[in-house]
């Protein structure tokens, strides 16, 4: 079998590529995907009434572009929502972003963070040399030690210090000396950050999106699996099946790919890439409970860092006087029954839950890759594998295509770039 453009992995990224050469008219290409399911981590599941994403999946829609394209794929099917998140720090519950509300902290936490930023901003800057430079370069030491440490070592199971500050960009707030000085005393008075409103569908969860993709997709292969990619040859093994290509376009987790080729170089660069993996325990309870978006949890007895309302996204997630919940933890938390027992009783000490809630039903998802880690490897290697593929005919896009922290927009006009290239 022969096609043009054969696109290794159906999520977001490589159903955006698929959609775009539909559009553009070009059908000779192949869309291969090792799951029974297209969407990768985009897609959503129905559990008694309860919709559930793999995690949060949220539509932060920043271009012109971007929007117009969601909104042509979902329509009426499209929400507006106003972030509502929080940080839940010993007894303090601070509004997000931390940096830019002192004010909900304690006396003691606050002056420690007015002290640090005050005592930065008197202090020459050089460029900085890891993440938690960067961290006491903006924010200074106080801020640091309270949240940004904790939370960030939880989030990428490593000390900020290991970490490089490529990937803070739009992802970490960054107030002004004066605006956080301003915010120990009161609230802001506006909005911090690239999330401060997010879409999301009304119906279907995330995964109405991917739907949206697929109905216009006509060469979509379900369970089939790539086994191994010949760059020369320009051949690739799918399902026992050898199919030969022009072009490749890899949505897989770059590792992934590197090592499918069979060359010792390139395997040797898979080495040095890095990721996180996440456990997801969901839950959901007999109670209407207060609106919130998500909440962050820097504290170290607490065992998970980041919690969200699946049903404040939509009202159509849960049963009236349901609520439904996603816990996310690092990948190696014990799914047993002791595990289980920890996350209820910090659930309970934080106020999320009561123990008189009925818990209607839980269960477990498993992401297998979460976050690429920005460690002192991985700018090098990205560089060399990029420049490699692209050399020879492959072309990787997307999250876990380019071993980057991204979001759902982006990889969506990647996909639609990259078919404008092939094109």
């Amino acid at each position: 079998m022969h096609v043009k453009t054969l696109i290794l992995g159906a999520g977001l990224t490589g159903l955006s590529t698929a959609y775009h050469l539909e559009k553009a008219g070009q059908t000779d290409y192949l869309l291969a995907e090792k799951e029974s399911t297209p969407g990768g981590l985009c897609k959503s599941q129905v559990i008694n009434g309860c919709t559930f994403d793999f995690s949060g999946h949220l539509l932060h829609l920043h271009t012109k572009q971007g929007k117009q394209l969601v909104k042509s794929l979902l329509g009426a099917n499209l929400r507006r929502l106003k972030r509502r998140a929080w940080i839940y720090t010993g007894s303090a519950r601070v509004p997000f972003p931390f940096q830019a509300n002192l004010f909900a902290l304690p006396e003691a936490e606050r002056q420690q963070c007015v002290n640090g930023l005050l005592a930065c901003a008197q202090t020459p800057k050089t460029a900085p040399k890891n993440f938690k430079e960067w961290c006491l370069n903006a924010f200074g030491p106080g801020v640091y030690q309270v949240f940004m440490r904790p939370y960030n070592t939880k989030l990428w199971g490593r000390d900020p210090q290991e970490m490089t500050c490529d990937w803070c960009g739009s992802f970490v707030p960054t107030p002004t000396v004066d605006e956080v000085l301003k915010s120990a005393v009161k609230p802001p008075t506006k909005s911090y950050g690239y999330n401060a409103y997010f879409y999301y569908p009304a119906r279907g969860g995330c995964g109405a999106l991917t739907d949206a993709l697929t109905r216009s997709i006509t060469h979509l292969s379900l369970n089939t699996p790539v086994t191994r990619v010949d760059l020369t040859r320009k051949t690739a093994q799918c399902k026992g099946k050898t199919i030969s290509f022009d072009y490749l376009v890899n949505t897989l987790p770059l590792p992934e790919l590197l090592r499918l080729t069979g060359e010792a170089e390139l395997a040797a660069l898979a080495d040095k890439l890095v990721h996180t993996q996440v456990a997801v325990y969901n839950f959901a309870i007999k109670r209407q409970v207060k609106p919130f978006s998500w909440i962050y949890f820097p504290d170290k007895q607490d065992p998970f860092y980041r919690i969200g309302l699946q049903s404040g996204f939509s009202p159509v997630n849960a049963p009236k006087g349901v609520s439904a919940f996603y816990v996310e933890l690092p990948g190696d938390y014990p799914h047993t029954q002791a595990g289980e027992a920890r996350i209820w009783k910090a659930l309970a000490q934080k106020g999320i839950i009561k123990e008189s809630d009925d818990v209607l039903f839980s269960f477990w998802q498993s992401l297998p890759y979460a976050y690429a880690v920005y460690d002192k490897f991985r700018a090098s290697a990205v560089s060399q594998a990029l420049k490699a593929l692209a050399g020879r005919g492959c072309f990787c896009a997307g999250r876990y295509g380019k071993w980057e922290y991204s979001f759902m927009e982006k990889s969506l006009l990647e996909g639609l770039e990259l078919a404008k290239k092939l094109v």
